[in-house]
């Protein structure tokens, strides 16, 4: 039984002594001792391991990535190092701020356009002479009871009055209503006559309509370039957030295999990294 056993270590001795001298491609592909195991990193990997090591900086945080590109679109793209994402998100941005500055500084100006226009040829003094003459009440500009009679009789005969400041409802009004069209200083209609139907409307208070019409869409392009400044900054954050949690879950778990000595014997290891 001894000396049996003495053979067997003999010959055990002789098939695991090679591996001691060898390379460890070799001893996997040669030695009748291949096992595998799952173990803690308890030393550097051969130069030509295949193990892949994920460092902290490797690591991306969905939070961080949302909160830079919802601070400014791309920062969080920058972040994951997708640079042309990132080069994509700064050019919408810088797009969408110039549309606005340009549609709605356009709607200033034609603002500014069509209410001199309207400070011109819209004449009050016209128009209360109107209602002054349809009602038979006295239009009187300096006697506060005359003008408030005037005012009375229009707001119970009309759906609307004439604001004492010229805000935006007055110049909305005066364009808008044909019950001031005989404000409009080429109105072709007399003080005197009962009709003032739309075909009536003077040439200027349509001129004036299509410039408050253009001022209008002007600030409502102005307002779509606001729309796609928060789209971009929403849907960039919502990118670089899934960039980066996609980015981890490729490094979240590494299973390779690498050379270990346990026990003074090269073995064939099964790696397994898990990171979070």
């Amino acid at each position: 039984m001894k000396s049996a056993l003495s053979i067997l270590l003999v010959l055990a001795f002789a098939f695991t002594a090679p591996a001691q001298n060898q390379d460890w491609q070799s001893f996997m592909n040669q030695s009748a001792y291949q096992r595998f195991a799952v173990m803690q990193d308890q030393e550097q990997p051969e130069p030509d391991s295949a193990v892949v090591t994920v460092t902290a900086a490797e690591i991306k945080s969905p939070g961080k990535a949302a909160l830079f590109s919802a601070l400014l679109p791309g920062a969080g793209q920058f972040y994951n190092e997708s640079y042309w994402q990132a080069g994509i998100c700064l050019a919408i941005e810088a797009l969408s701020w110039t549309a606005w500055a340009m549609y709605d500084k356009k709607g200033d100006d034609i603002k500014a356009e069509f209410r001199q226009f309207a400070d011109t040829h819209w004449i009050e003094a016209d128009y209360w002479t109107w209602i002054s003459d349809r009602s038979g009440l006295t239009y009187d500009p300096d006697s506060t009871a005359a003008m408030n009679a005037l005012r009375a009789w229009e707001q119970k005969n009309y759906s609307h009055g004439l604001h004492k400041q010229k805000d935006q409802q007055y110049y909305e009004m005066i364009g808008k209503y044909d019950q001031f069209n005989y404000g409009w200083d080429d109105s072709d209609i007399g003080l005197n006559e009962p009709g003032w139907s739309k075909s009536l409307r003077s040439t200027r208070r349509l001129h004036y309509e299509d410039r408050r019409y253009d001022s209008n869409r002007a600030y409502k392009n102005a307002n779509w370039g606001i729309t796609l400044v928060l789209l971009n900054h929403i849907l960039s954050a919502a990118q670089a957030a899934f960039v980066s949690k996609r980015h981890n879950d490729r490094l979240a778990v590494n299973l390779n295999v690498e050379p270990r000595l346990i026990d003074n014997r090269l073995y064939s290891c099964l790696k397994l990294r898990l990171a979070w």
